[in-house]
């Protein structure tokens, strides 16, 4: 087996149909797609309805569970345990593969063998599947995550399974939203060998109801930051402007025309084509004016404290 993709769910039924076709439909590999669902009402009639429109057929196997866990993290785990692909990743409700996505994946770990990570880019959509937002991922550096964000997108996130055989690198459940900032910093920290793919592997649906904007989200994030290095902290701006080059130079705020192909709810028998501009200027991006906000604040205090 290639891949093991497990998707956590919970009353987000209409998302994963969405999902579970975006997984179903990749070809040149051998996937299977576990879903561990928290006990959402009726999930087990839509599993049937599901395993009737994507039964498991050579290459792809498609296995859902409905049980109790502890929160989205905790399902991952649970997944990724029952799997045995060589490859692994986790999939949210809302977020979907692009076509042929598993293909470079697996191809990119193929060539690079010392490689244990991947990030792949994203484009963030609407609820329409229209583009907002077109991300290739970034460089990573241990002091940028520890004290901003983590700048990719962990739904093209993949990773080799013999971390979890020879590291136990699972996901720490007791974080209900930031596990996987924190996966990635262990990552860092024992120098795993990280690459990145430029080409698109997933989309990211902005529902407006995404996890990482929940009041817990932002604590955790909080907390993490404060737990980084006083000279990580203090040293934050030079860690962001390293950021933005890094970007600047790998020609990611510079992207052309994107064409993709996804699912969407008015249409979720087929992939809809789509063509966009990718995304709007990045100097008008949210996250863009929290950093500049964030560095302000740094800095004052800085100039506070020199004056002292």
């Amino acid at each position: 087996m290639d891949f093991t993709i497990v998707t956590p769910s919970f009353r987000q039924l209409d998302w994963l149909e969405l999902c579970l076709a975006s997984v179903a439909d990749q070809e040149g590999v051998k996937v299977e797609h576990i879903v561990q669902d928290g006990g959402t009402a009726g999930f087990s009639d839509f599993a049937k309805r599901m395993k009737g429109r994507w039964p498991d057929r050579e290459g792809y196997t498609l296995r859902m569970f409905s049980e109790p866990d502890q929160g989205m993290y905790d399902a991952v785990n649970r997944g990724l345990k029952k799997g045995a692909g060589s490859l692994c990743a986790y999939l949210n409700c809302d977020e979907q593969y692009l076509p042929g996505a598993l293909r470079e994946v697996a191809r990119f770990f193929h060539h690079h063998s010392s490689a244990e990570v991947v990030f792949g880019g994203v484009l963030v959509v609407d609820s329409e599947g229209t583009l907002i937002s077109a991300r290739r991922p970034a460089r990573l550096s241990l002091p940028h995550v520890m004290t901003c964000h983590l700048p990719n997108f962990t739904c093209a996130m993949f990773f080799r399974r013999r971390l979890l055989e020879n590291d136990t690198a699972w996901f720490d459940a007791k974080w209900r939203d930031c596990a996987d900032a924190l996966w990635v910093i262990e990552r860092l920290r024992s120098k795993t060998t990280i690459g990145r793919i430029m080409a698109f592997t997933t989309a990211f649906t902005d529902t407006g109801q995404n996890m990482n904007l929940a009041p817990n989200a932002v604590q955790e994030a909080k907390h993490i930051r404060q737990q980084a290095p006083a000279f990580f902290r203090r040293a934050k701006l030079l860690w962001v402007l390293c950021h933005w080059f890094g970007k600047l130079l790998d020609g990611s705020y510079f992207l052309g025309d994107v064409h993709y192909e996804i699912y969407v709810k008015a249409n979720s028998g087929q992939r809809l084509k789509k063509l966009n501009r990718a995304a709007s200027p990045f100097w008008t991006q949210r996250w863009l004016l929290r950093e500049i906000s964030a560095c302000k604040a740094t800095l004052q205090k800085l100039f506070r404290a020199s004056k002292k």
